[in-house]
């Protein structure tokens, strides 16, 4: 009996998770919100430099996904700014779960919000394909790997 209920409680709490942080199904361009300065996978981390074109939209959080590629699929990820001013960068670096020499069909997606009206939306950044190209990435002491909301 208390197995059931653990598992009931267990499993309510993972279905508060998935509504908590699910990205808003409403999509907004990309390149009205933000830019990709630059983008790096050394094999193990995918890296972006991304850079904030408006003030009025807050981004909350991020995760990258692929079709193609299960091990460059990462969690939903804090952004962690409470503010954003144009031209403000971001550095955005996910882990990947097993070395890579390629991802495929992978898109970096942002939870984002109006700080006019409180809308939220997704913004979605396509990646075709990236190489690897092996080195460390700069800051090397940031890893985004950590479920938002999940200490």
């Amino acid at each position: 009996m208390a197995a059931v209920v653990g598992a009931l409680v267990f499993g309510g709490y993972l279905g508060y998770l998935a509504y908590a942080n699910a990205f808003p199904t409403h999509q907004r361009p990309f390149s009205e919100y933000a830019r990709v300065v630059s983008a790096e996978f050394n094999g193990t981390e995918l890296a972006f430099q991304v850079q904030w074109l408006r003030s009025d939209s807050l981004p909350l959080f991020a995760q990258v996904t692929s079709t193609d590629v299960d091990a460059a699929n990462s969690p939903e990820c804090d952004i962690g700014i409470s503010s954003v001013q144009p031209g403000q960068t971001s550095f955005m670096p996910f882990a990947v779960t097993q070395h890579l020499q390629v991802i495929t069909n992978a898109e970096l997606s942002v939870a984002v919000k109006s700080v006019v009206n409180g809308t939220e939306f997704t913004i979605v950044y396509p990646i075709a394909t990236i190489q690897a190209n092996p080195g460390n990435i700069s800051p090397s002491n940031i890893s985004c790997s950590q479920p938002v909301g999940v200490e």
